[in-house]
């Protein structure tokens, strides 16, 4: 009898915590339901289609002379804000947005370095004449760098918090240094919740 009992207590338990969990997919241009101070995902969607729009409005990537067609990598997004942000996640998808607006109009090197030693060890391996090919063509030049900065205001009051983030980024002419472009993506957010951002 009391075997029974203890057996019907543990199927209730696991029925109870059965009947909590959520799992269900959710369209990525919604907004988070995890919420919370920080970046959301629908600011790190807005952000890179904002900049790359005006990127593009501004003209600075427009053919170069008798239409060669104008270079630039993108690096660092450094984040001096106060949480933890994958700025690898924010990279990746304002190169894809970038390279899907401009197309083959500009040219978008890979400096990472994974492709650097990916782009050596292929280079040495056809100068040993171990795999086809030829090392006829320079690796490209940049004429430009993209580069940005995560910054962040905080203000805590009880269990109150309030965060002011800006995302800036910057395209330098790598001749003469001089900065070309900029723009920036600005949100604040109050909450009581505490939620980790990663």
């Amino acid at each position: 009898m009391l075997i029974r009992f203890a057996t019907c207590g543990l199927i209730g338990l696991v029925l109870c915590s059965c009947r909590g969990t959520h799992d269900r997919r959710v369209d990525v241009d919604s907004s988070d339901s995890v919420t919370g101070a920080g970046l959301q995902s629908q600011d790190i969607k807005t952000m890179v289609n904002t900049m790359s729009a005006k990127l593009k409005a501004d003209g600075i990537l427009a053919q170069g002379k008798e239409g060669e067609r104008v270079s630039f990598f993108i690096t660092e997004l450094r984040n001096d804000s106060s949480e933890p942000i994958d700025k690898q996640l924010i990279l990746r998808e304002l190169r894809t947005e970038l390279f899907n607006s401009f197309g083959r109009q500009i040219r978008i090197l890979d400096r990472s370095p994974e492709a650097n030693d990916i782009v050596d060890a292929e280079r040495r391996m056809k100068e040993r004449k171990e795999v086809s090919g030829t090392n006829a063509k320079l690796v490209a030049g940049s004429d430009y760098v993209l580069k940005g900065v995560i910054a962040s205001r905080d203000r805590q009051a009880g269990k109150l918090r309030s965060s002011y983030f800006n995302v800036t980024f910057e395209l330098t002419d790598l001749v003469t240094s001089e900065l070309v472009w900029t723009g920036d993506y600005s949100m604040k957010t109050e909450s009581t919740k505490s939620v980790i951002n990663r």
